[in-house]
C-alpha cells in the first residue's frame, strides 16, 4: 500500500474510533452500560474523618494497624453499595486518621455506625459435610479471638525464601491455640475478620508456645495485606468520628452542571481562536481537539476513574495543553513555509522540530502530576490523575491525529491546485 493509502486508512480508523468513543461517552448504549463514576462533590454524599486511638499500639506496629483498618473500612463501605470505596490514611501531627468518602450513599447514619466499629478477628474450626461438588463447610466459633493475638509479622522461609506470616499469641491465647491445634491436626483452622473469611490454613502439627507460621503460595503483597488485617483485628485501635461534611445531591448536580458548562464554553473559545488565527490549519486542530476530548472521556469511563470537581478541572486544563502542542507545530510549519518549502514538506518539518519541545514540556507536567498523586490528599490526586492521563493522550492527539488529518488535507488541497492549473 502506498503512503497515501496508508494515511487514508489511518484517517478512516481515527473517524471510526472517535465515533465509537462518542457513542460510549454520551451513553447511547444505555446508562447501565459502563456508567460514569462520580465523586461525592458531584453526586452528593458524606466526607468522614476518623481518628484511630493508637495509645495501646506499639510505635512500630502503628503503620501496619492503620493500613489494616483502611482495608477493613473498605470492606465495610462495599457493603453499602458504594461503587468505588475511597478510604485513605493520613497523619496530622500525632493524630492517625482515616478519611472515608461515601459518594451517593443513602443511609449515611447506618454507614457511620457500621464503619466506625472496632475490627473483630476470630478463629473458627471447620467441619466438612459431603464430598466433591456437594461438599459444604461449616464453621464453629472458638474462644480464640484477636484479643489474644499479640502481633503478626511478615517473614520468609529460611530455606526457600518464600514469604510467610508469623503470629504470636499471649500466654492465655497460647494455651487455647495449643488445644485447638491438638484437635485439628490435618484440618483447616479458619480466620475471620468482621465475620468474613480472610484465610483458612491447615494445621500441620500441635503448636505450643504461642508462636506459629502461616505458609502457602503467597506473594509478598498478599502476605503484607493479611498481616495488616490480622493486626487491625488483634491490636485494639478504637475509631472516633472527628469530622463530617455532607454534600446534598442537588448541590452535587449543580456543581456537575456548572463544571460541564464551564468546560464547554472554554473549549468553544479555544476552537474559535484556532479557526480565527490559523484559518484552515486551525480548523484541523479544532477537529483533532474534539477527537481528543472524546477519546479522553471514553478512557476515563472505560477504566472506571472516579470524576470529581478537581478531576474535571485537571481534564479541562489538559485541553488547553493539547492545543499548546498544535500551536507549536503550526509556528514551526509557518517558519518553514516562509523559506519557500512546499506545504507538505513544511508540515513534516514542523512536526519534527516541534516534537522535542512538546515532549519535554509534557514529560515535565507528567512528573509533576505523579508527585502530586503520590504525596497529596484524595482531592488533589483526582486532579493529578486526570491531568496526567490527559497530557499523555494529548501527545498522541497532537502528533498522530493532527498529522494524519493534515496529511489528508494537504494531499487533497495539492490535487485541487494541480487540476486547476491543468484546466487553466
Amino acid at each position: 500500500m502506498n503512503p497515501s493509502g496508508k494515511n487514508n486508512l489511518k484517517f478512516f480508523l481515527i473517524i471510526v474510533s472517535a465515533v465509537t468513543a462518542g457513542l460510549l461517552v454520551f451513553q447511547v448504549f444505555g446508562k447501565s452500560f459502563l456508567p460514569w463514576r462520580l465523586g461525592l462533590d458531584l453526586v452528593g454524599g458524606s466526607y468522614l474523618v476518623y481518628e484511630a486511638d493508637m495509645k495501646d499500639v506499639a510505635q512500630t506496629d502503628r503503620a501496619s494497624v492503620l493500613n489494616g483498618l483502611r482495608d477493613v473500612m473498605e470492606r465495610r463501605v462495599n457493603v453499602f453499595g458504594v461503587s468505588e470505596p475511597r478510604v485513605t490514611t493520613a497523619k496530622v501531627g500525632e493524630s492517625h486518621q482515616l478519611i472515608v468518602e461515601l459518594a451517593g450513599i443513602q443511609d449515611v447514619e447506618e454507614a457511620i455506625k457500621q464503619i466506625g466499629r472496632t475490627a473483630l478477628l476470630d478463629f473458627r474450626e471447620v467441619d466438612q459435610t459431603g464430598e466433591g461438588v456437594d461438599a459444604k463447610l461449616n464453621f464453629r466459633p472458638t474462644q480464640l479471638t484477636g484479643r489474644y493475638l499479640q502481633k503478626s509479622e511478615v517473614s520468609s522461609d529460611r530455606n526457600t525464601n518464600e514469604p510467610l506470616i508469623t503470629v504470636q499469641f499471649n500466654s492465655e491465647g497460647a494455651k487455647i491455640f495449643e488445644e485447638l491445634t491438638k484437635l485439628n491436626v490435618g484440618k483447616p483452622l479458619a480466620i475471620f475478620l468482621d465475620n468474613e473469611l480472610i484465610s483458612m490454613p491447615t494445621v500441620q502439627e500441635v503448636i505450643s508456645g504461642g508462636n506459629a507460621q502461616i505458609t502457602g503460595q503467597f506473594t509478598f503483597q498478599e502476605v503484607q495485606r493479611l498481616v495488616s488485617l490480622f493486626n487491625a483485628g488483634a491490636l485494639p485501635a478504637p475509631l472516633s468520628l472527628i469530622s463530617r461534611q455532607t454534600v446534598g445531591a442537588s448541590l452535587g448536580l449543580d456543581s456537575l452542571n456548572k463544571a460541564i458548562t464551564a468546560g464547554a464554553i472554554g473549549t468553544l473559545a479555544i476552537i474559535l481562536f484556532l479557526i480565527l488565527y490559523y484559518g484552515r490549519l486551525g480548523f484541523v486542530a479544532a477537529l483533532a481537539l474534539i477527537f481528543y476530548i472524546v477519546y479522553a472521556l471514553a478512557i476515563f469511563k472505560i477504566f472506571g476513574i472516579t470524576m470529581t470537581l478537581a478531576g474535571v478541572a485537571g481534564f479541562i486544563l489538559s485541553i488547553g495543553m493539547a492545543v499548546d502542542a498544535n500551536i507549536l507545530i503550526f509556528a514551526r510549519t509557518k517558519e518553514e513555509s516562509a523559506k519557500g518549502v512546499s506545504r507538505a514538506a513544511a508540515l513534516e518539518e514542523g512536526f519534527r522540530r516541534a516534537w522535542p519541545s512538546i515532549r519535554d514540556s509534557n514529560i515535565s507536567t507528567m512528573l509533576t502530576t505523579t508527585i502530586l498523586y503520590y504525596l497529596t490528599s484524595s482531592f488533589v490526586r483526582g486532579f493529578a490523575l486526570t491531568l496526567f492521563l490527559g497530557v499523555l493522550l494529548s501527545m498522541f492527539s497532537a502528533i498522530t491525529v493532527s498529522r494524519v488529518i493534515l496529511r489528508a488535507f494537504i494531499k487533497n488541497n495539492t490535487n485541487n491546485n494541480t487540476n486547476y492549473v491543468a484546466n487553466h
